[in-house]
């Protein structure tokens, strides 16, 4: 299944300049953004955060008992 790219549009209420070229293309309004929409992105983006926040230390901890390993061999 092919899936089209999305091109958001807006309405500009600016005069055309001159030799524009106006594009005559059907659109929908998709979901505006409402105020849930946004405190569940905040949500979900601060708990990837905590999550590779409490991952680091442990990744660093493993890395240097590796090398360490190794350093002894």
């Amino acid at each position: 299944m092919i899936q089209t790219q999305t091109t958001r549009l807006r309405e500009s209420r600016a005069p055309l300049r001159q030799g524009a070229k106006i594009i005559d293309a059907r659109y929908e309004v998709i979901g505006r953004r409402t105020v849930w929409r946004r405190i569940s992105v905040a949500l979900a983006a601060a708990f990837w955060v905590a999550a590779i926040g409490f991952a680091i230390p442990q990744v660093w901890n493993f890395a240097t008992r590796v090398g360490a390993f190794f350093a002894q061999s």
